[in-house]
């Protein structure tokens, strides 16, 4: 479960989104956005505490780099998904990048950033 872990979605397919909030809300998290372009999400994150992020890569004005930029800087979950190949620059800035090809499951999403908070919870 997410515990109430408020997770930031940016995704610019709306009906994914949905799909993707509503997973979030399932398993006990909060949903923040979700926001369909670079520009909402960084908004969102200068006024909003998140714990954890699913980003489609390619947003309505431009690839998610900014986004998840920032978030890496936080030590923030993140998990991305793309219909395309992983732009070459956002694959060699975080080469730990979780990433998912689309159609990707919100559920399996979902599972798998409950388990990436999991371990960053684990002492040692």
């Amino acid at each position: 479960m997410l515990n109430g872990t408020p997770v930031l979605v940016a995704e610019d397919q709306i009906f994914i989104a949905l799909d993707l909030a509503l997973a979030i809300e399932d398993a006990g998290g909060a949903v923040v956005g979700p926001a369909a372009s670079v520009a909402e999400a960084l908004e969102l994150l200068a006024t909003t505490v998140v714990g954890a992020a699913i980003l489609d890569v390619n947003l309505i004005d431009g690839d998610c780099s900014a986004v998840a930029e920032l978030l890496s800087a936080r030590h923030i979950p993140i998990i991305v998904q793309t219909g395309l190949e992983l732009p070459r620059g956002l694959a060699a800035r975080f080469p730990d990048l979780v990433v998912h090809t689309k159609p990707c499951r919100a559920s399996r999403l979902v599972a798998q950033l409950e388990a990436m908070l999991e371990n960053l919870a684990r002492p040692g």
